[in-house]
């Protein structure tokens, strides 16, 4: 059992084009992001994909609620434009 608060880790997809926004200046941005939400955010290498795209990878790791929160932030800088 236990409380749910385990270390857990997220992993999402997104387009190469918005990894910029993520990382930002020297990753400033991402930094940011991690010191915000306490978790750690990393992204794929570039030209590093997911399997049959052109998606980079970014996995989010810490406490479940470090991890939602850190989320949270990373989908708010992603463009919705479709």
């Amino acid at each position: 059992g236990g409380d749910g608060g385990g270390p857990v880790s997220y992993q999402l997809q997104v387009p190469d084009h918005v990894v910029p926004a993520i990382l930002g200046r020297a990753g400033a941005v991402i930094k940011e992001l991690m010191e915000m939400s306490g978790a750690t955010i990393k992204v794929s290498q570039k030209g590093e994909y997911a399997p049959g795209t052109s998606n980079r990878i970014i996995t989010i790791s810490g406490s479940q609620h470090q991890a939602s929160y850190a989320h949270q932030l990373v989908s708010a800088k992603i463009p919705q434009s479709l």
